[in-house]
C-alpha cells in the first residue's frame, strides 16, 4: 500500500518551548525564534538552533533533575542490565530504573517533546532555505537542506526507539507522528495522529536519501573535522542504524561499507582517546558525529565519573575485566573504586565531567556490519569482529553459528557501554531484565529488579498531557 504522509503542525507545548532561548553551542548564538528567515544568515543560523537541541539535557545532556530525560545518553544505560542504582543514589532516577513510569512521568514527557521542538525548527527552515538554492548560495544552501533533513529523520527515528509499538519494517502498528510541516499561526489546524510504524521508516529513510542527494548537489560532502556538524558519512551511519533496527542486514551491510570506507576503526589508542579531554579538540577518527561540549554538556551524569548514581554492574563488570585491552583502560572504565556501604564499584569514564557526546563512531558500525552478515550467512562476519578486538587490544576467537552471534552482541555491549544503547537493544530483543545486585544488602537502591517481557514500560506512554491537547493520539497499550 503506498504510504501517506500526515503533514502536521506542532502542538502548542512544542511552539512555546521552541520560542525560548538555549545554550550556546559550537560559539554561535542560535536563532530558535521559529519566526520568518528573512536572510540568508537566518537560515544559517536557524540550523544551529536545530544543532542546539540536542544539547539539552532531555537529549544528550546530563539527567541533571529528575524532571529531566538525558533520553539518548544516560537513560538507555540505566534503565538497563549493565548498570545497576548504586547506595549513593538519591533515588531521581528510580521509576525509570524500575521501569515503573506512568504516562505522567516527566521524563517520559520531556523525551516526547524535546525531538519535536528540534524537528519543528528544521520544518521552519526547510520552508525557506530552498529559495537560496541558487547563484552564491548555492552549494551552502544545499549543504543547509542535507543536514536538516539528517536531523528531522534523526530525531523522529529516535522518537521511535521509545514510543513506538515495534519495530518491523513493514509494522502496522502506532508509531509516531511524523512532522512534516510548520505554522506558527495555525497551529491547531490539523493535530497530529501516530503514523504506523512502517511510514515511519518510509519517511524516515526518504528523508535520509534526500539528504544524501542534497550533500552530493552541495558538494564538500565529508568535509567535517570537528565532527560536530552531520555530514554524508553520517548520514549513511544513521541510515545504517535505523536499518538495523528494521532488521534489513543487506541495506546495514551496504551502508556500513560505505561510512567505515571513509572512517574506518581506528587503534586502541584511537578509541581512548575519544573519551579524553584531548580529543575534544581533535577528535579522533573514530568519531563520526559529536554534539560538542558547551562548557555544561555532560553526558555521562548519572552513570559516569566519580559520584554516579548507578555503577557497572559486578557481571559486566567481570566481562570487562576478562576482555582487557582498552576496556580496562582508566579513561574507559575504572575498578576497585571505594563507595558507599564498602562496595567496590566498576565506574564508566567515558563522561566523567563535562564532554562532547559521541553520537555515531565506527565501533558501532563494524559491530552492525559484522551482525548483519551473521545473520545473512556471510562468513566473514568473524573477521569484522575480530578487526574490532584486535584494534581494542582484545583476544581474537574462532567462533562459528550462533556462538559467533553470541560474542558479536557481547562485543556490543563492551564496546558501547555508557552511550546510550543498551535499554533499546534489550527492547530490540529478550525485553527481559535480571539485576542479580538488588536490594541495599546487596549494594543497590533498586527493589524492582525482573523485567519481564510482559510489561507495558518496554514501550513509553504518550504523555498525558499531549494526549489531553490533541485528541487524535492513541494511547500505548497498558497505560
Amino acid at each position: 500500500m503506498k504510504m501517506t504522509l500526515k503533514p502536521v503542525y506542532i502542538m502548542l507545548a512544542l511552539l512555546l518551548t521552541g520560542f525560548m532561548a538555549c545554550k550556546k553551542p559550537l560559539d554561535t548564538i542560535p536563532d530558535t525564534s521559529l519566526t520568518d528567515l528573512k536572510t540568508f544568515d537566518d537560515v544559517r543560523s536557524a540550523l544551529r538552533g536545530a544543532y542546539d537541541g540536542f544539547q539539552s539535557n532531555n537529549y544528550y545532556g546530563s539527567p541533571a533533575a529528575s524532571g529531566t530525560a538525558s533520553a539518548w545518553s544516560a537513560l538507555p544505560e540505566l534503565m538497563g542490565d549493565d548498570f545497576v542504582e548504586a547506595l549513593e543514589s538519591l533515588g531521581n532516577w528510580n521509576i525509570m530504573s524500575e521501569m515503573s513510569y506512568a504516562s505522567d512521568n516527566g521524563a517520559v514527557a520531556a523525551a516526547f517533546i524535546q525531538p519535536y521542538e528540534i524537528i519543528s525548527r528544521v520544518n521552519n527552515l526547510l520552508k525557506f532555505v530552498e529559495k537560496y538554492e541558487t547563484g552564491s548560495t548555492e552549494a551552502e544552501a544545499k549543504r543547509i537542506k542535507a543536514q536538516a533533513l539528517a536531523i528531522r529523520a534523526h530525531a523522529h527515528f529516535d522518537l521511535m526507539r521509545y514510543f513506538a509499538q515495534d519495530f518491523g519494517r513493514n509494522s502496522t502498528a502506532l508509531g509516531v507522528p511524523f512532522v512534516t510541516v510548520f505554522d506558527p499561526q495555525k497551529p491547531f489546524a490539523n493535530l497530529p495522529a501516530r503514523n504506523t510504524v512502517k511510514e515511519n521508516y518510509d519517511a524516515i529513510l526518504k528523508d535520509l536519501g534526500d539528504a544524501l542527494v542534497a550533500f552530493r548537489a552541495g558538494g564538500n560532502t565529508t568535509g567535517n573535522g570537528s565532527r560536530n556538524y552531520i555530514d554524508s558519512v553520517v548520514v549513511y551511519a544513521m541510515r545504517a542504524r535505523v536499518n538495523y533496527y528494521a532488521s534489513d542486514w543487506a541495506a546495514v551491510i551496504a551502508d556500513a561499507n560505505i561510512a567505515l570506507a571513509l572512517r574506518p576503526v581506528g587503534t586502541a589508542a584511537n578509541y581512548i582517546s575519544t573519551f579524553a579531554t584531548a580529543g575534544e579538540a581533535a577528535p579522533s577518527s573514530e568519531v563520526y558525529w559529536a554534539v560538542p561540549s558547551d562548557n555544561a554538556l555532560r553526558p555521562g551524569g548519572a552513570i559516569s565519573g566519580t559520584s554516579p548514581n548507578y555503577r557497572v554492574t559486578a557481571a559486566m563488570s567481570a566481562i570487562l575485566q576478562a576482555q582487557g585491552g582498552a576496556y580496562v583502560d582508566p579513561g574507559i572504565n575504572r575498578f576497585n573504586q571505594a563507595g558507599s556501604g564498602g562496595i567496590q564499584r566498576t565506574l564508566c569514564w567515558k563522561y566523567p565531567g563535562i564532554r562532547s557526546f559521541k553520537v555515531f563512531r565506527a565501533g558501532e558500525l563494524l559491530l552492525m556490519r559484522a551482525e548483519a552478515k551473521q545473520r545473512t550467512n556471510d562468513l566473514s562476519a568473524l573477521t569484522d569482529l575480530n578487526s574490532l578486538r584486535t584494534n581494542r587490544g582484545v583476544a581474537i576467537g574462532a567462533e562459528v553459528g550462533a556462538a559467533l552471534l553470541d560474542a558479536i552482541l557481547l562485543q556490543r555491549r563492551v564496546e558501547l557501554l555508557g552511550e546510550g544503547h543498551r535499554w533499546f537493544d534489550l527492547r530490540r530483543s529478550t525485553k527481559t531484565i535480571v539485576r542479580a545486585e538488588c536490594g541495599v544488602a546487596n549494594g543497590s537502591r533498586a527493589d524492582n529488579c525482573n523485567i519481564l517481557p510482559t510489561s507495558r514500560s518496554w514501550t513509553f506512554p504518550i504523555p498525558f498531557n499531549e494526549l489531553k491537547v490533541n485528541p487524535n493520539l492513541v494511547q500505548n497499550q497498558g497505560y
